[in-house]
């Protein structure tokens, strides 16, 4: 699921998922925060402060110190994600090497006894100079502290778009609303460095005897705040995110079959086999503005920023007014930024090699051997059909030309042999 506004609202409909959205490929690729702080090493987190219930203090608290210390902060189980209402597969992701634990995170056993020792609250009531003086005594650079709420409304007879049900007032849909707002307070200066406010919104909707299985609202009020949570972090932190790619549709004659065979390849995530291809059809038409968001997207998706922003640049370049081209050029960008800041902190992306083929061997002109799978087509030592078979290729099959010698096609059959097929038996 991609959440495309701030506010984010979850529609549980008689226990059904409709998803209507059909890409080419889902993946999970590194993300830059929203606003980098990549000096950053050690981090303290003070108790948010929930002002219509104290026991989400630590339910927020504890969240956003489990998002820091995941190792694969971002990543999720896609089709379990809603509170595991399906089993599904783990998300995919094509980076390599990249652990998402960033920061040491002091334990909560040191703050309380140094706010016990300063005589201050846990709580994020505390100003920023307390903040900052506790977080000098434990040598930290940043303390995060906050307050978040939540509010809850029951409606009867309607449906989650606010209109009237058909089941009248057998039908109830319970909203919880939680907002809040993150403060990075600098340990050094004793001034708020960062911001951050966030809204989230989950609604359930049941009728009749389901009308029993809407949780309470603290239980929804729980998964508003891990929302919350994530947010706040995805603000100052480094980690993935699930993004929908849809890949450019290219009409190049010279490729016609290929581009088809490249976009097969990439449904599947294969993405050694698309690579040389889409390069190939970028290096064909190089002022292609499609060709080269294509290839941005390819290396983009294994964590290679450099080489993403440099063709989704292109891309953008050639097409200023579409705003695709314009968003990927400004990702890959904030990219550029993280994947230093993974040099410098010993973690680097792995580099990514892409195995399936060379350039050349895509732009190699081949032939299709005639009739079914069924059937064997002779291909001969020399271009003479009284010269020794060296091999009999079912029909259907492709092969790549070497040269053409007459009446025969020199074509390369598996591993190193190669062989002549007359003309007659290919189309």
């Amino acid at each position: 699921m991609k959440f495309h506004n701030p506010i984010i609202t979850i529609i549980l409909l008689f226990g059904a998922i409709v998803n209507l959205q059909s890409q080419d490929i889902e993946s999970f690729i590194l993300k830059a925060p929203e606003k980098p702080f990549y000096s950053i090493k050690k981090i303290g987190v003070l108790e948010f402060e929930c002002t219509n219930n104290r026991r989400m203090n630590t339910v927020i608290t504890n969240f956003i110190v489990t998002d820091l210390l995941d190792q694969y902060r971002g990543i999720y189980d896609k089709e379990s994600k809603l509170w595991g209402l399906k089993k599904g597969k783990q998300g995919q992701t094509f980076v390599k090497g990249v652990k998402t634990d960033f920061y040491q995170i002091i334990e909560r056993d040191q703050l309380k006894k140094v706010l016990r020792e300063q005589k201050l609250s846990l709580s994020g009531a505390i100003d920023e100079n307390s903040a900052a003086e506790v977080g000098r005594i434990l040598g930290l650079d940043i303390i995060l502290m906050g307050n978040v709420n939540y509010s809850s409304v029951d409606e009867k007879g309607t449906n989650l778009l606010g209109l009237a049900s058909s089941s009248g007032s057998n039908c109830l849909t319970r909203r919880v609303v939680a907002k809040g707002t993150l403060k990075m307070v600098s340990v050094e200066t004793a001034q708020i460095v960062g911001t951050k406010s966030a809204e989230t919104e989950l609604s359930i909707y049941k009728c009749d005897d389901q009308r029993s299985g809407i949780p309470k609202s603290e239980v929804m009020a729980e998964t508003c705040m891990k929302q919350l949570a994530r947010e706040f972090t995805d603000y100052f932190a480094p980690g993935y995110q699930y993004i929908e790619y849809e890949f450019e549709r290219i009409k190049l004659k010279e490729f016609k079959s290929k581009g088809k065979e490249a976009m097969g390849f990439i449904e599947k995530g294969d993405l050694d086999r698309a690579f040389p291809i889409v390069y190939a059809m970028f290096e064909a038409d190089s002022y292609n503005p499609k060709a080269a968001y294509n290839l941005g997207i390819l290396y983009e998706m294994v964590g290679s920023y450099t080489d993403a922003y440099e063709y989704y640049g292109i891309a953008y370049e050639l097409d200023y007014t579409n705003d695709k081209y314009a968003e990927a050029a400004k990702r890959a960008k904030a990219g550029v930024g993280l994947n230093e800041y993974l040099e410098d902190i010993g973690r680097p992306v792995q580099p990514y090699t892409f195995t399936g083929g060379g350039i050349a061997d895509v732009l190699a002109d081949r032939v299709q051997i005639k009739g079914s799978s069924s059937d064997r087509v002779k291909v001969y030592e020399l271009p003479d059909k009284n010269s020794e078979v060296v091999a009999k290729v079912p029909g259907g099959l492709e092969f790549q030309i070497i040269e053409k010698s007459g009446q025969f096609y020199k074509i390369q059959l598996r591993g190193t042999k190669t062989g002549y097929v007359h003309k007659s038996y290919v189309k």
